[in-house]
């Protein structure tokens, strides 16, 4: 008696579907550590532009005159406090004679919050300015 096979037997389906399955499985994997990436760098896109957009409004910041602040910025908020690195002295003229400006160094701590939270922090130093003298007295 001949017997012709035509077809696959039970084991030889459910050893594909087996193997089907475990390349699923790795291609499920690869895909998600893909989109966990790909978030990341967009959380680490957003967090440097939202810096930049703070330093860019920090480069208008007296600190000697508004030591503490809390601004929107974007999407989040902004807040910073100024404190004193060295204590305000006279600025000086070409001719070491005391000019118009009182001036000073602070250390600058910005935080970057969305919401309540706060999503990154930094700090920078920036000279404080205040005018104490004016032409007419000098």
């Amino acid at each position: 008696m001949r017997r012709d096979h035509h077809g696959f037997t039970l084991l030889e389906a459910i050893v594909a579907l087996a193997i089907l399955a475990a390349g699923g499985m790795a291609l499920f994997a690869a895909l998600n550590t893909s989109l966990r990436s790909i978030e990341r760098v967009d959380a680490a896109a957003r967090r440097d532009t939202a810096t930049q957009s703070a330093l860019s409004r920090i480069e208008t910041l007296n600190p000697m005159l508004q030591p503490t602040g809390d601004e929107p910025l974007g999407d989040g908020r902004m807040r910073w406090t100024a404190t004193p690195v060295e204590a305000p002295r006279d600025g000086l003229t070409d001719y070491l004679q005391p000019g118009y400006y009182e001036v000073g160094l602070y250390r600058v701590e910005v935080e970057l919050l969305s919401g309540t939270q706060v999503d990154h922090r930094f700090v920078v130093r920036k000279a404080g300015w205040r005018q104490v003298r004016f032409p007419e007295a000098l």
